[in-house]
C-alpha cells in the first residue's frame, strides 16, 4: 500500500476552493502532461467553473508556475537541510533518506518538479533561485572529494548528473509501480547504490 500523500504545496491561508484546484491541477499536469491539460480540465476535475479558476490565477501557465515554485521550494528545503557540510556519507546518506521520505510524502510533487525545471526555473525570482538542487548536489560531491571520500578524477559535473538523473528516475518508476514503495524502504540498496556509483573508478 502507498503511503498516503500529503499536500505541502498548500498554504495554511489558501481558500478551499483554490487547494482544490491545486490538488487536481498538480495530479491532471504528472498524469497527463503540462501542454496536454486545459484549465478546462482543472476545473472539471476540481468541481470548480473556469472563473473561479481564474479568481486565484491569470490562466494555466501562472497557475503551474505557481505550483512549480511552491514544490520546487519544499524539494530544495529538504535537500539542504540534510546536508551537515562535515561528513561525506553522512551527508549523502542524510540526502538520499530526505529524498525518499518526500517521494514517499508527495510523490506527484517531486515528479512535478523534475518534469517542469527546465521550463520554469529561470522564472523563479531570484532569491529563490540562488539555492539550487544542482548546487546543493554539487556541494555535497565537492566535499566527498576533499574528504577523499570521492576520487578526485571523478568528473564532478558528471558525479552531479549521475545523482540528480538517478533520484529523477527513481521518482518516475516509483509512479509506475516499477519500483517498491514506500521508497524509504529501499534505503539500503539506494545507499549501496549511489556509494558504489561515486567511490568505484574504471580500471
Amino acid at each position: 500500500m502507498h503511503p498516503a500523500s500529503t499536500d505541502f504545496f498548500l498554504l495554511e491561508g489558501d481558500a478551499p476552493s483554490k487547494r482544490e484546484i491545486l490538488r487536481c491541477a498538480l495530479h491532471l499536469f504528472v498524469r497527463d502532461g503540462l501542454c496536454e491539460t486545459s484549465i478546462r480540465d482543472i476545473a472539471k476535475a476540481s468541481g470548480f467553473t473556469n472563473p473561479a479558476l481564474y479568481k486565484f490565477f491569470e490562466g494555466k501557465e501562472a497557475l503551474a508556475l505557481h505550483l512549480f515554485e511552491r514544490c520546487y521550494l519544499r524539494l530544495v528545503s529538504t535537500v539542504r537541510g540534510s546536508q551537515g557540510r562535515a561528513d561525506f556519507a553522512t551527508d549523502l546518506d542524510s540526502l538520499l533518506e530526505a529524498y525518499a521520505g518526500l517521494v514517499d510524502e508527495n510523490l506527484e510533487a517531486v515528479l512535478f518538479v523534475n518534469d517542469t525545471l527546465r521550463q520554469f526555473w529561470r522564472k523563479l525570482p531570484r532569491a529563490t533561485r540562488q539555492h539550487s538542487l544542482i548546487g546543493e548536489v554539487r556541494a555535497l560531491v565537492q566535499l566527498g572529494k576533499r574528504t577523499h571520500s570521492v576520487p578526485r578524477a571523478l568528473d564532478e559535473e558528471l558525479a552531479v548528473a549521475m545523482l540528480l538523473g538517478a533520484m529523477g528516475q527513481i521518482a518516475r518508476m516509483a509512479y509506475f509501480d516499477e519500483i517498491q514503495r514506500p521508497l524509504t524502504a529501499q534505503l539500503p540498496q539506494l545507499r549501496l547504490l549511489f556509494r558504489r556509483g561515486l567511490q568505484e573508478t574504471p580500471s
